[in-house]
Order: structure tokens, then sequence, then C-alpha cells
């Protein structure tokens, strides 16, 4: 698939083109980017999620999307958590603008409890928000 360096893309091919951006590069990369939402992960780990609002109109056939990077760094546990969480939204964030798409400027939350599958998680969630279409139609 092939990404311009800034304008639209669709829905889906968004999702593929942060995946494809935040994969692991180096062996010290700790983690696993899942570019669908999951029922169960292995922290640490990047999710991609959407975000609300998913789409708001732009014009014609064009539309804002937020995609979000939900950063996981453990179970909430005594541990270490938000530094690690911190390392792992610092690694994201770093990706992303290193990509040849511009993906703008990230709203980023605080660190709190994610819950996936009644497990609770320490995670961050990174959202960009971008110009999409709804398909190759559009």
């Amino acid at each position: 698939m092939s990404v311009p360096a800034t304008g639209t893309l669709t829905i889906t091919n968004a999702r593929e083109a942060a995946a494809r951006a935040l994969q692991p590069t180096d062996p010290s990369d700790p983690l696993v980017v899942l570019d669908n939402v999951v029922d169960a992960l292995d922290p640490p780990a990047i999710m991609l999620v959407w975000d609300d609002p998913w789409l708001e109109p732009q014009g014609t056939c064009r539309w804002w999307a937020r995609l979000g990077v939900l950063c996981v760094a453990d179970r909430i546990e005594p541990a270490p958590g938000v530094a690690d969480l911190e390392a792992l939204v610092s690694y994201a964030v770093r990706r992303l603008q290193a990509d040849p798409y511009s993906w703008g400027n990230p709203n980023v939350t605080a660190p709190r409890r994610w819950t996936i599958a009644r497990v609770d998680y320490l995670a961050a969630l990174v959202t960009y928000r971008l110009p999409v279409t709804l398909n190759e139609e559009d």
C-alpha cells in the first residue's frame, strides 16, 4: 500500500499505515503493535483503536477521523508502570512523527485504567485527527 506524505487516507488504510509506522524496527523495541481491537493482549503493546467522535463531516465525501494509539504499559499492580507508559507513549509519538505521512499533532490522555476483557491495564490514548474518506470510491 502506498501512503501519501500528506492528504487523505481511507479509514482502513489510515489504521494500516499507522500500524506499519509503529512496527518495531530494533530488537530493543519491546512491544507488539495490534492493528485492530483485541480481547486480550500481553503488554507492553500498542493497539490501534478509533476515538470519539470517530468521524466528523469535513465537506463532500471527506471526514475528520480520530485514530487512537492505545499505549498499554502493564496490568495495574505495584510496578514501575507509569515510567514504562511514558516510554511507550514517547515511542509511539516519535515513530509517527518520523513517518513520511504527516500525522499531525496528537492529544494524549493521562495514564489511566483501561479495561480489556475484565483485566485492568495502565494505558494512555494518543489520538490523531486526520482527514479520511470512507472508501476508495469517495
